[in-house]
């Protein structure tokens, strides 16, 4: 069963990638730092008689609720052998064996199997109507779209699951970022989130990160752009094509400098990869006693609740741990780069106290 799935598994996963893997559990792909023959991912389903979803004749309960400790305490269900220490990463993360996939559910491919032979409900006529606007209004190709979550591996039900979709590629995903407005502008069955509409998300990001000052929260929000479509909220991540990732895998590692998280400021001088996961800024933080006087230039985050919320000429005050990025042989320069600091956002260790606000903007 295996070996037959894996003629469809891409060389190359996607970040929000759906799988199945042998044990019948149900995982999405994290991020654009992928390692070449596992998957760095998220237990998301596992079977249960008493769940929600359904797909085919099996049951499954949500495991995963969002942020990094739903993510970790989905690690505690999988096999021994999925969690590796990262090379990269440099932390014990969930990756499984891609000779361990036994389904694996393309976005693209389910989207366009949508359009192609009608909607079979309201979710996947939701998915498609959008689909639709965003290829009419700002020119999007069908070809860059796809639907991801539940219904990407036809487990979903009309009366409680969401419509998430992906944009692919550096240039849409910006356009996208760039035409919010313009999609609700033209188009009388498409309006913008207002920011009331976050009170449960917020309030489940406080709950999680309980330090964080709900008035910050509130700013950061009142930034935030998602859709609906007529009553049916949409939610569309940008997904980065394997060839535009900025940081090749194994290309650099990442030392933690400190056991406990630091606090640092820091000006954010370049957000060309802030929309996408993991979200990367670069910038200048004040000298810090930690490292002798030297700056943090790079703030990395894993953490999806504070994706693309930030701009350059943002000052912001972020918790996070401290990690030396060292070059190594695989590098552009062969390991003879050089060494500098970055903060991660998004770690097992900083669970409840990781976090990013701004400060001046």
């Amino acid at each position: 069963m295996a070996n037959s799935a894996l003629v469809n598994l891409p060389e190359k996963v996607r970040d929000r990638d759906v799988f199945h893997d042998r044990t019948g559990y149900v995982y999405v792909t994290l991020g654009h730092l992928q390692p070449y023959n596992r998957i760095l991912s998220i237990l998301k389903y596992v079977p249960d008689p008493n769940g929600r979803w359904q797909a085919d004749n099996t049951r499954y309960r949500r495991l995963f609720r969002g942020g990094v400790g739903s993510a970790v305490e989905g690690m505690n269900q999988v096999p021994s052998e999925y969690l590796v220490r990262d090379p990269h990463l440099g932390a014990t993360l969930l990756e499984v064996p891609m000779n361990h996939v036994t389904k694996y559910f393309s976005p693209e491919k389910r989207l366009n199997e949508i359009l192609s032979h009608g909607a079979n409900d309201a979710l996947e006529e939701s998915a498609k109507r959008m689909s639709e606007v965003l290829h009419d209004v700002l020119g999007i190709p069908f070809n860059r779209l796809g639907v991801t979550g539940s219904i990407a591996w036809n487990a979903h039900d009309t009366a409680f699951s969401d419509v998430n979709m992906n944009i692919y590629g550096l240039e849409m995903s910006n356009r996208l970022q760039e035409g919010y407005d313009s999609v609700a502008e033209q188009n009388g069955h498409v309006r913008l989130r207002v920011l009331s509409e976050w009170k449960r998300t917020m309030s489940n990001i406080l709950a999680r990160i309980p330090l964080y000052p709900v008035d910050d929260l509130r700013t950061l929000f009142s930034r935030k752009k998602e859709l609906y479509y007529g009553e049916q909220y949409i939610g569309v991540t940008p997904v980065l094509l394997p060839n535009e990732a900025p940081i090749k895998y194994g290309s650099e590692s990442y030392e933690s400098l400190k056991p406990t998280q630091v606090t640092i400021e820091m000006d954010i001088q370049k957000d060309d990869y802030g929309i996408f996961i993991p979200a990367i800024y670069e910038g200048t933080s004040s000298p810090l006693a930690q490292i002798d006087g030297e700056r943090v230039t790079r703030i990395m985050i894993y953490d999806g609740s504070f994706r693309g919320l930030f701009r350059e000429g943002d000052r912001v005050e972020v918790v996070g741990s401290l990690q030396k990025v060292a070059p190594t042989r695989l590098g552009p320069n062969g390991g003879k780069g050089i060494e500098f600091y970055q903060i991660m956002v998004g770690t097992k260790q900083g669970v409840g106290t990781d976090r990013i606000r701004i400060i001046e903007s």
